[in-house]
């Protein structure tokens, strides 16, 4: 059952629903309301739809924002069934990995070196990040590529959203429109690693009735690379709408189940030059998770220059996970549960006059999670987390000649609770955060933009409990601090039939960034504490460069420097007989942050063809600190990857169905020094004498060798 406090309905928004009032003929032959006969012809329902997520959540094309755009037909380019971590990577400043050491199992990004738990993320506006650590799991719900039509990805703190703060950035998931004619398809997989994948998705169009019904089942099944790294996925997607003249009602969701092996210790190097698919999780240590997510959106256009939306979202996800008691023995398997769900609403409406554009948006959403342990003699503990957040913001365009001047301001609350073996009370934070920007149209296909915003986010669950489950002292939920970053982009946009160029500098300026420490929770989890004073800089570029008819250069790349002013590290001591005998500090200054390295370049050349396409695409990564001290001795190395991928279209020999097979080869060249990322233990021997040397092992995750997926795909 979800938590117990989640089905408390927030009734500001479903209010706003009915005062929007239902939508004529929403169950028959439209009856749309008389309007103005001089005013403009109103939009469709669909392009309303489509600028109340762009002005709502994203940012349109001209607002001074650091963005990259994946349409439709780039992401179905890129993807052959990889979780999302895998396919973004060759947008700018982005790092992957994954435990299993290909694009399955449990898959995480980075931007500008910030982790995925401090990235927003929405799926039609609605929020995906759990509320209490600010996290999405992908491999929940796999094919979720197949779902989506578009991808915005902004970089820097952006425009304001819903759910987790954009504190490093934001990754905007939006939905295909209803289909305009009956249509489906087929798309099978087989690769390396014992990988299979199938989905099948049909659509019916848009009947005459505005109603449209679609929906699409996976299926993936993959060993992975490392051992014990397995997985098996089903998903299904269902949507449905209602167009109107002037008004919309649109139902997406989906539902995942995954049954994955554990594989989330990373390995010391010297085992992984014996054996690079080493995993030190056995067969037994597995997890079961399904998550379910539903949103009923309502847009209304008022008139001409107005729009209004409302929804209704629900976000849930409940299973296990086993782990051993003790590895060595195996004599008890500890089942830890999580079941978890939160509610929420978002009314947001727009308008626009002759220079000026306004948006407004309130949103509300209430959580709860219950976490437990049990073993085959009984339940050890059982938790419960309660969170409520809101915020309320207001945007606003003005022209004013060649200039676009942005302003935006977003107030935020949020209450945490936390009740267990130990009651901890609660805590809240009240956030306001203010962005503004400036765009100058320097021609009409030559821009620059500067920007500069705040944003503040308040520590997840796990900091608060200090990397436990399950409190086993008295916590004091004020003790780790919010974090806030003050981000100023500065940036040029070029647009011509051949070159589409971005360019952009960044400041990041951290207080009290809630850092990693390059640990692990007894769970797995990254751990995290504050740094009073830190900073990320650097340099990006976005280009797709069209040479010919047939050949493109494709470019992004990521040059910073990046900097914590003051750490503190913790040092375990041990004796010559190897006994722990204390703990001692040592301060380092101006130190790299771990796993942020300050080179990504990406370099690829794309040919197209009638009905064929193939390209190349080539990675470079700088060598990246595995803890906070900047030792060099504590580093994941470099390393260089280049992935082909290829196209045919079948058409001509089964015009039926209009096949098309692609064939993608990850890592081509077949090196094997690719270690994304990692951790370390730092410790420290003292001799009989009291003489102290510094030691370390560090532990690292291997991407796979060459790999290859093919794929056929097919029309029905």
């Amino acid at each position: 059952m979800p938590g117990k406090n989640i089905y408390r309905l927030p009734w500001l928004a479903l209010a706003a629903l009915l005062f929007a009032g239902i939508p004529p003929g929403a169950l028959g032959k439209d009856t749309p309301e008389p309007v103005n006969e001089e005013a403009e012809e109103p939009e469709s329902a669909t392009t309303i739809d489509e600028a109340i997520t762009v002005i709502g959540i994203r940012a349109g094309d001209a607002l001074p924002v650091t963005k990259t755009n994946l349409d439709r037909e780039e992401i179905d380019t890129l993807s052959y069934g990889q979780d999302l971590p895998q396919l973004l990577q060759y947008t700018p400043a982005m790092t992957w990995y994954s435990d299993s050491g290909v694009g399955s199992n449990y898959s995480y990004f980075s931007m500008r070196g910030i982790q995925q738990t401090r990235i927003n993320m929405t799926f039609d506006g609605a929020p995906l990040n759990d509320p209490a650590e600010h996290a999405v799991y992908f491999n929940n719900f796999h094919d979720f590529t197949n779902a989506v039509d578009s991808i915005q990805i902004q970089r820097g703190v952006g425009t304001s959203s819903v759910g987790s703060p954009s504190y490093g950035g934001s990754v905007n998931f939006a939905s295909s429109p209803p289909a305009q004619d009956q249509r489906g398809d087929l798309r099978l997989a087989l690769g390396s690693f014992d990988t299979k994948r199938a989905s099948l998705a049909y659509e019916s169009g848009v009947l005459a009735n505005g109603i449209s019904v679609g929906g699409r089942f996976s299926y993936a099944d993959t060993d992975g690379y490392r051992d014990n790294s397995g997985t098996r996925h089903q998903t299904a997607f269902f949507d449905a709408g209602w167009q109107g003249e002037r008004s919309s009602l649109k139902l997406v969701s989906f539902f995942g189940d995954e049954e994955s092996q554990l594989a989330w210790l990373a390995v010391e190097p010297e085992i992984l030059r014996e054996n690079r698919r080493f995993n030190p999780l056995d067969d037994e240590e597995r997890d079961n998770f399904g998550q379910n997510f539903a949103q009923l959106k309502y847009t209304r256009a008022l008139h001409n220059d107005t729009l209004l939306t409302a929804s209704l979202y629900y976000n849930g996800a409940d299973g296990w996970f086993r782990l051993w008691d003790d590895p060595e023995a195996k004599d008890d398997l500890l089942q830890f549960g999580i079941d978890q769900a939160f509610v929420g609403s978002m009314v947001t409406a727009s308008k626009s006059f002759d220079r000026l554009s306004t948006t407004f948006g309130v949103h509300f959403n209430d959580f709860s999670g219950d976490h437990t342990l049990d073993t085959e003699q009984g339940r050890i503990y059982e938790n419960t987390g309660y969170k409520q957040t809101a915020n309320a913001f207001g945007k606003a365009e003005y022209r004013l000649g060649p200039w676009l001047l942005f302003g935006d301001l977003q107030l935020r609350w949020a209450e945490l609770s936390y009740t267990g073996d130990i009651d901890l009370g609660s805590v809240d934070w009240t956030f306001l955060d203010p962005k503004i920007g400036a765009r100058r149209l320097i021609s009409p296909r030559l821009s620059v933009y500067a920007s500069l915003g705040r944003a503040q986010r308040e520590p997840a669950r796990m900091d608060l409990l200090l990397g436990e489950d399950n409190a086993t002292v008295p916590h004091d939920l004020e003790a780790v601090r919010p974090e806030e970053v003050l981000d100023l982009e500065l940036g040029v946009d070029l647009n011509t039939p051949e070159i589409a160029l971005q360019a952009n500098v960044y400041a990041m300026e951290f207080t009290d960034e809630i850092a990693l420490t390059g640990e692990l929770s007894e769970i797995g989890l990254p751990l995290r504490t504050n740094v009073d004073d830190s900073y990320r800089r650097g340099l990006e570029i976005d280009l797709k460069w069209r040479a010919t008819q047939h050949w493109s250069l494709l470019h992004s790349s990521n040059l910073s420097r990046n900097r914590i002013r003051e750490w503190t590290q913790f040092y375990d001591v041990y004796d010559e007989q190897g006994t722990w005998v204390g703990s001692e500090p040592i301060t380092y200054r101006d130190v790299p942050p771990l796993l942020t390295p300050e080179v990504i370049f990406n370099l690829g050349v794309e040919w197209v063809g009638s009905g064929t396409s193939a390209a190349l695409m080539g990675r470079y990564v700088e060598d990246a600190q595995l803890d906070n001290t900047g030792l060099e001795a504590f580093q994941l190395p470099s390393y260089t990857n280049v992935d082909l991928r290829a196209s045919m279209s079948l058409g001509r020999w089964w015009a039926a169905a209009n096949p098309r097979i692609t064939l993608f080869i990850n890592n081509l060249f077949d090196n094997d020094d690719q270690y994304p990322s990692g951790y370390s233990y730092q410790f420290i021997n003292q001799g009989s004498t009291g003489q102290q040397t510094l030691d370390s092992i560090p532990f690292y995750y291997p991407l796979a060798t060459r790999n290859a997926v093919l794929t056929l795909e097919l029309d029905l």
